[in-house]
């Protein structure tokens, strides 16, 4: 089954609110790899191999972000531009550690993308999800992202999304 796509129109108005006190942005280094494959793999449910990343998308070093806690990496998101999606900044591969749940750092770290694609000029972005991530799409329905129906099926499977998300809320 194809992802779901969601397109925030407009991210020009995008800025990063001040971070927690202990809390930073930073772009991948060296060494950084297996870090970011502890974090997509305690978010994902699954193993994925760092190659993943650097074979998707325009993918480079500074387009990885990371959000750290007190110098531990706690998630992280790749802001980049998919062929698929020309001139439409894309951000990818968005995880929170299960350690830091329930900080807002899934909320930060996206927000840091954003600034990061608006900062290099796109004034739009798109993402790719799963129909099963219910918190990861509320977030991004909060952030000004709104469903593509890029599909024959996005309609009937949108809609189950969104009944999904009412019964979360209740």
């Amino acid at each position: 089954m194809s992802q779901l796509i969601m397109r925030n129109p407009d991210i020009t108005g995008v800025s990063l609110p001040a971070l927690p006190e202990g809390f930073s942005i930073v772009t991948h280094k060296g060494g950084d790899e297996k870090r970011w494959e502890e974090i997509i793999e305690s978010a994902f449910g699954m193993h994925f191999d760092f190659d993943f990343l650097i074979n998707a998308g325009d993918y480079s070093p500074e387009k990885v972000l990371y959000l750290e806690e007190n110098g531990i990496k706690i998630a992280t998101t790749s802001a980049v531009e998919n062929p698929k999606y020309k001139g439409e900044g894309w951000f990818r591969m968005v995880g929170v550690h299960g350690s830091a749940r329930g900080k807002g750092a899934g909320r930060i770290i996206a927000i840091a993308a954003l600034e990061a694609l608006k900062n290099r000029g796109y004034k739009s972005a798109v993402l790719s999800t799963d129909d099963a991530r219910i918190p990861a799409i509320n977030l991004y329905l909060s952030i000004g992202f709104e469903p593509v129906y890029a599909e024959e099926d996005h309609k009937e499977r949108w809609q189950a999304v969104f009944e999904e998300i009412k019964k979360a809320r209740k």
